[in-house]
């Protein structure tokens, strides 16, 4: 197999995984089995990152890494397999994606927990970089622990600082605001434009300079954490 993000030779599987080990542990079997059948030519394991493969400690909350390559039949997928399936698997995880003559890195951080003694894996935020060029190396291993492997991945692929979980659902948070008041600061700027009373528009360019003043703190906020 070609070393395809030129992570160490121990970290290295390159397994076939049958598509259909990932339907018979889906609960919604026949709708991922389409999935699979019309998108996707195959999977496979490449590598998996743990303390004894890539020679650090092990992580509080992340104990390894497995990193998928999936080749899609065509030159175009959706996300949906891949939202499926990452919710069958109990460990952390990224994706190379190659469709035609394009390849994208997925990374769809987790969040484990355990409720009434069961582990309990959510899904929480998404990074995909599009288009990305192998040997330009969009993945280094950095840190002396397996969380601050994982982390420093997902702030490669971000362009934020994460060092834990929490900062990463800080970050959600914050984007999920800024997208609403975005909304709703852009639907604002449309009552106005057609508000014919002059007072009328008056209390409504004051509710727009009080969201546009929003906006700048959050995305003040974000810059912040940038990298």
């Amino acid at each position: 197999m070609e070393n395809l993000l030129q992570f160490p030779l121990k970290t290295i599987v390159d397994r076939l995984i049958p598509k259909a080990q990932f339907v018979k542990a889906s609960s919604n079997p026949t709708a991922l089995r389409t999935l699979l059948a019309e998108e996707l030519e195959q999977i496979r394991l490449l590598y998996i990152l743990r303390p004894d493969t890539i020679n650090v400690d092990e992580g509080n909350e992340v104990k390894e890494i497995d990193v998928f390559l999936f080749k899609c039949k065509e030159d175009c997928y959706s996300i949906n397999p891949f939202c499926g399936i990452d919710d069958l698997i109990p460990r952390h995880t990224i994706y190379i994606i190659q469709y035609g003559n394009s390849t994208d890195l997925l990374m769809q951080h987790k969040n484990r927990s355990v409720v009434a003694g069961k582990v309990k894996w959510t899904r929480e935020v998404s990074k995909l970089l599009r288009d990305i060029k192998l040997e330009d190396k969009p993945l280094t291993i950095e840190g002396n622990n397996l969380d601050k492997v994982y982390f420093n991945f997902f702030s490669q692929m971000s362009g934020y600082r994460v060092d834990n979980s929490e900062a990463i659902s800080e970050i959600k948070e914050i984007e999920t605001q800024l997208a609403k008041l975005r909304r709703d600061a852009e639907a604002l700027r449309k009552r106005v434009r057609n508000e014919k009373q002059f007072n009328r528009q008056i209390e409504l360019n004051t509710q727009l300079r009080e969201l546009r003043k929003n906006i700048s703190e959050l995305e003040t906020k974000l810059a912040n954490i940038k990298k």
